[in-house]
C-alpha cells in the first residue's frame, strides 16, 4: 500500500492530521474536500480540489484519472438528504444505489457508501491503517491514571455500550456512583457531557470529587474504515467542565488525532485519559 493515496475529507481536524501523517511516510496525497464540511486551508499546500456531494461522477473520475485505487474516508459530515444531494449529470447513474443506502441508519448509509467506493474498484482504509498513531494508546495518555475503582466504572461503562450495540445508539456514556448517568444518542458526545453538567450545576445529580468517567467505544460490529469514534480538545473541555474524573477509550479503536497535545491539554485539566484494550480486540 504504498501507491497514491486519496482522502476524502469532512469537518474537523482528523482529516488535515491524517494527511500530514500520510505525506510524512513518503507516499503521493490526494485531497478530495466536501463542500461545506473540510476547510481546504487547513491542509496548506496540499494537493486539493473541492467537491460537493452530487458531484461524485466528476470525483471518480479524477481518482481514476490519478490512478489512485487507495482511499480513506475520514472527518465529520452531518447526515445530508437524499433529496439535498443535486447531483451533476455524471453522477445521475449512481443514485439508485444510493437511494437504497438512505433507507436506513447511519450504520446502513457508511455500509453503503463503502460498498459503493469497492464495487467501483477502490479500496476503502480505515484511518488507523493510514495512521495508527492518531488513534488511543494503551494505558494512561497524560501524567494521571485512573484509579482501581474509574477502571471499574470504565469497564461497566465499554459492557453498557457493548450491549447497546444492537440498537445503533451512540458511542459514549457517562457513568458515575455505580450507575449510568447518561447515554450518548442523536446529540453527539459533547452534547450528551454538556447535558450532565446541566445537571450538576443545577444539582439534580450529585457527582463526588473522583466520580465521574465518560467512555467511548465503537460498537459491536462498527465499520472502523468509516465511522471510527473520536474525541478532541473539545471534549476535554466539556469533561473538565462537568466536573467528570475521566476518559476511557477502547485503545487503537478511538481516534484522539495528536496523542501528545491531547495528553498535555488533559494535564492541565486534571483529568485522566486511558486507553483500554479489551477481550478481543486486534493487537
Amino acid at each position: 500500500m504504498r501507491g497514491p493515496l486519496a482522502i476524502i475529507a469532512g469537518a474537523g481536524d482528523f482529516p488535515p492530521r491524517l494527511a500530514e501523517l500520510a505525506a510524512a511516510s513518503g507516499r503521493p496525497v490526494f485531497i478530495a474536500a466536501l463542500d461545506g464540511a473540510a476547510d481546504p486551508s487547513a491542509f496548506g499546500q496540499a494537493d486539493l480540489c473541492s467537491y460537493r456531494l452530487g458531484q461524485l461522477g466528476r470525483l471518480l473520475e479524477e481518482l481514476r484519472r490519478r490512478e489512485i485505487a487507495d482511499l480513506v474516508l475520514i472527518g465529520s459530515l452531518p447526515r445530508p438528504s437524499f433529496a439535498g444531494l443535486r447531483p451533476e449529470a455524471s453522477t445521475l447513474k449512481y443514485l439508485p444505489h444510493f437511494a437504497r443506502a438512505f433507507r436506513g441508519g447511519d450504520d446502513h448509509l457508511l455500509r453503503g457508501v463503502v460498498a459503493f467506493f469497492e464495487g467501483q474498484g477502490f479500496t476503502v482504509h480505515g484511518p488507523a491503517d493510514i495512521g495508527p498513531e492518531m488513534t488511543a494508546p494503551p494505558g494512561p495518555l497524560g501524567r494521571k491514571s485512573a484509579s482501581p475503582s474509574q477502571r471499574e466504572l470504565m469497564t461497566r461503562g465499554f459492557e453498557l455500550l457493548a450491549a447497546l450495540s444492537p440498537f445503533d445508539v451512540g458511542q459514549a456514556a457517562i457513568i458515575a456512583d455505580h450507575r449510568v448517568v447518561a447515554i450518548e444518542a442523536a446529540e453527539g458526545t459533547d452534547a450528551m457531557i454538556r447535558r450532565v453538567g446541566d445537571m450538576i450545576a443545577s444539582g439534580r445529580l450529585k457527582i463526588a470529587k473522583g466520580d465521574g468517567v465518560l467512555v467511548k467505544a465503537p460498537k459491536d460490529g462498527q465499520d472502523l474504515r468509516v465511522d471510527m469514534p473520536a474525541i478532541g480538545p473539545q471534549t476535554l473541555r466539556h469533561v473538565a467542565a462537568a466536573g467528570l474524573s475521566g476518559i476511557g477509550l477502547r485503545a487503537g479503536r478511538v481516534l484522539v488525532g495528536d496523542a501528545v497535545e491531547i495528553a498535555r491539554l488533559a494535564d492541565k485539566a486534571g483529568l485522566f485519559i486511558e486507553g483500554v484494550a479489551m477481550a478481543g480486540d486486534k493487537a
